[in-house]
């Protein structure tokens, strides 16, 4: 009787939770929008701290390459908890000084000069299309169909273009300016947010160590010592490839941008700034981001001079060689360790998802889920007492049930 009275207990929780969970859903998608607006003013409350976490990313990279250094100078004078202490200091003051030092460059030395280059396209943006619907008339005047349909596409786009360059790009880009070098006048709220995340970034930076222990702590109070250790090998996995992929990227892609500028300067291109700029940042892309970058660069070369666009096309192809070749392998390497084929895979799946963001995000999360998944299938073919390696699958027949060894396909077969 216990037994059966048992199984309609468990039948009875179970269809209860299913219950539960189905009215909860139904809850969820009819207050879909009051949930995601609380979620909102909850994010909104935790921007502080928010920017604090992105900062203390940031700084954290500047402070353990200091206070490697700086330790190791202190121990030849002091004990080793003093060096400690005044390295951590002094790194933290360091990391600070050129965290503020990169902002200076951004707001008061690239953004009026950026501003100045796209007044520059504005400006000349009629005559430059002009100029084109000319040239691409002289081309295809034997053709007037053709070239009522090409003309007719590149003043829509045109307009298009000049539409978003002075209706959303230059406004935001003179906001931004306007907001940093007049005053604190519609800056109050990021500044107030920027400064006590500054604060949070210091005490999380100098503290990181004892917020790292209490996080493990709290994981194995939650989940135990065996899901706890499989947590924090995740953990310790994806740190080492966001970091290694992100690191080596802004590197890579910080030497692309001044090479770029460099040489567009000493070919007398157009532009050369806010080109070079664009063309660091979609480095940070993999296998797109050249092309992301070439691409719009280009045509807004073209319409100055069709033959400095070639010039640039030739010297961005050269560039890209030699940092697909030989700069990006140095730097970078295989951090994610998966093939070209996953690359290309994980970038169109999350830029699918999340747009630019994934597709910067998207390599370095999808490596850390295959490696997990990998992982998973060797431990699972182990307990099997079955072969993991893919070499023993290449030109399989069968997998002999009795040995467990792999047969594989004859000649003859």
């Amino acid at each position: 009787m216990k037994k059966i009275e048992n199984g309609y207990i468990k039948i009875a929780l179970t269809a209860f939770s299913i219950i539960a969970a189905s009215i909860l859903l139904y809850f969820f998608v009819l207050r879909f929008n009051n949930i995601i607006n609380a979620i909102g003013k909850f994010l909104l409350i935790l921007k502080p701290f928010i920017y604090g976490i992105v900062i203390a990313f940031l700084l954290t990279q500047i402070f353990n390459y200091f206070d490697k250094k700086l330790t190791i100078q202190f121990n030849k004078k002091y004990d080793i908890e003093k060096s400690k202490n005044l390295s951590k200091i002094f790194s933290i003051i360091i990391s600070i000084v050129i965290m503020f030092l990169v902002l200076f460059i951004i707001f008061y030395l690239l953004i009026p000069k950026m501003i100045v280059s796209i007044l520059g396209i504005i400006e000349s943006w009629p005559e430059n299309m002009r100029n084109l619907e000319k040239w691409l008339e002289g081309i295809l005047s034997s053709r007037p169909m053709l070239e009522e349909q090409i003309l007719s596409a590149v003043n829509t786009s045109s307009t298009s273009i000049f539409s978003w360059l002075t209706d959303a790009l230059l406004p935001q880009m003179k906001k931004i300016s306007d907001g940093v070098t007049t005053g604190l006048t519609g800056m109050y709220t990021f500044i107030k947010d920027f400064i006590i995340g500054i604060v949070f970034s210091v005490y999380m930076v100098a503290n990181k160590n004892k917020f790292i222990a209490q996080t493990k702590k709290l994981i194995y109070t939650i989940f135990g010592v065996k899901a706890g250790n499989h947590i924090l090998e995740v953990g310790r996995y994806s740190n080492k490839i966001f970091n290694g992929f992100f690191k080596g990227k802004l590197l890579d892609s910080l030497i692309v941008g001044i090479f770029t500028y460099l040489c567009m300067i000493v070919l007398g291109l157009p532009y050369p700034l806010l080109i070079s700029i664009i063309i660091g940042v979609t480095n940070i892309i993999p296998f797109f981001g050249p092309f992301i970058g070439w691409i719009p660069t280009a045509i807004i070369i073209f319409l100055v001079s069709p033959i400095q666009a070639l010039y640039f096309s030739i010297l961005i192809l050269i560039i890209q060689q030699i940092d697909g070749n030989i700069l990006g392998p140095k730097i970078v390497g295989n951090t994610t360790g998966i093939s070209g084929f996953w690359v290309l895979f994980s970038i169109i799946l999350f830029a699918g998802l999340f747009g630019f963001v994934g597709m910067i995000i998207g390599v370095p999360l999808f490596a850390i889920i295959y490696h997990f998944i990998t992982l998973y299938i060797n431990r699972s073919l182990k307990k099997k007492n079955m072969p993991v390696e893919c070499e023993d699958y290449i030109n399989l027949k069968y997998i002999d049930e009795t040995t467990k060894k792999p047969i594989k396909i004859k000649s003859s077969d």
